[in-house]
């Protein structure tokens, strides 16, 4: 029996518990999860209040799992349910299991040029001063009106200038 995925809405924060309530009932589950940037942080849903359920449609399977604990409904709701190849999940998988970071990136040294690509500084030209924590938390000198300003950044927000 050819099976496809459906998406099934959940409790909210509940995406983990109720993946394990349609896998107790017989039912493959998916909840695409973030990894977390610090070790100190849980991996969150990337979908949140949502998960996906492994399902053959001419099977008992959605009544099986519509009644699991943590699922609120199968989408769309009060209709049949919309269902994806396998396909569609692979390439999430894919795309989540793919580094977040090029390995090769090396971390910034004081006097390396840099450009602001997101937040209120973006496209404005600074000179990388320091790594203020292990959060990422680093201190850029701007020029503004003939003088030089500290400001304090999150590293992510900066490239390289080559």
């Amino acid at each position: 029996m050819d099976k496809s995925w459906a998406v099934l809405k959940v409790q909210p924060r509940q995406e983990l518990l109720a993946a394990e309530a349609v896998r107790a009932r017989g039912v493959e589950s998916y909840v695409p999860l973030l990894r977390p940037r610090r070790s100190t942080d849980r991996a969150a849903p990337l979908f949140p209040g949502y998960l996906f359920a492994r399902i053959a449609p001419l099977s008992d399977d959605l009544l099986r799992i519509r009644s699991a604990p943590g699922v609120a409904y199968v989408l769309p709701r009060g209709a049949p349910p919309t269902l994806f190849p396998d396909a569609v999940l692979d390439e999430i998988r894919h795309r989540l299991a793919a580094p977040a970071y090029p390995s090769a990136r090396q971390p910034f040294q004081t006097g390396d040029r840099v450009t602001v690509v997101s937040g209120p500084f973006r496209w404005l030209d600074a000179v990388f001063d320091r790594h203020m924590n292990a959060a990422g938390r680093v201190r850029i000198l701007l020029q503004f009106v003939h003088r030089t300003v500290p400001v304090e950044i999150q590293e992510e927000c900066l490239k390289r200038v080559s």
